[in-house]
């Protein structure tokens, strides 16, 4: 099964989290209690820091 971010892992630091792999669950939090969207949507988060390093 593919999730949003397009992988079959949620890539979401929060693994705590009870949402955690959940992206319908997730994306309707986001969308009615959150002000930013979730990690797998926002731009440029999509790869680790250490899998994308700087110029």
């Amino acid at each position: 099964m593919l999730l949003e971010n397009g992988t079959d892992t949620c890539s979401c630091p929060k693994i705590n989290c009870e949402r955690h792999g959940k992206c319908a669950e997730c994306l309707e939090h986001h969308r009615s209690h959150k002000k930013y969207p979730p990690y797998c949507k926002r731009a440029g988060r999509t790869k680790s820091k250490k899998e994308n390093p700087p110029d």
